[in-house]
């Protein structure tokens, strides 16, 4: 069985009272190619990197997690908090 390992990426940066947002996966690399799963490493897509002898697993794995975040979101952002500015009298 191989190896599960978790990975953080940041989605977006704190600024102001945001406290920012963060994404956490999971990816394994198995024969020589490396695959984003879920925590109990059943794979969560079909698509898998080729790892380069001496290359970074959790580099590629970051990649195709923010990859795979891009292509799902529909409108940016559509669920974020609305700002209203200061009304001022």
């Amino acid at each position: 069985m191989t190896d599960v390992h978790k990975i953080t990426i940041q989605a977006r940066q704190p600024k102001g009272l945001f406290p920012g947002r963060i994404e956490i996966g999971y990816y394994c690399v198995a024969d020589g190619h490396v695959v984003l799963t879920d925590e109990n490493g059943k794979p969560t897509g079909e698509e898998k990197r080729y790892l380069n002898p001496g290359g970074d697993a959790k580099l590629i794995a970051c990649s195709m997690l923010r990859a795979r975040r891009r292509s799902r979101a529909t409108v940016s952002g559509f669920s974020d908090r609305i700002l209203y500015q200061r009304l001022r009298y």
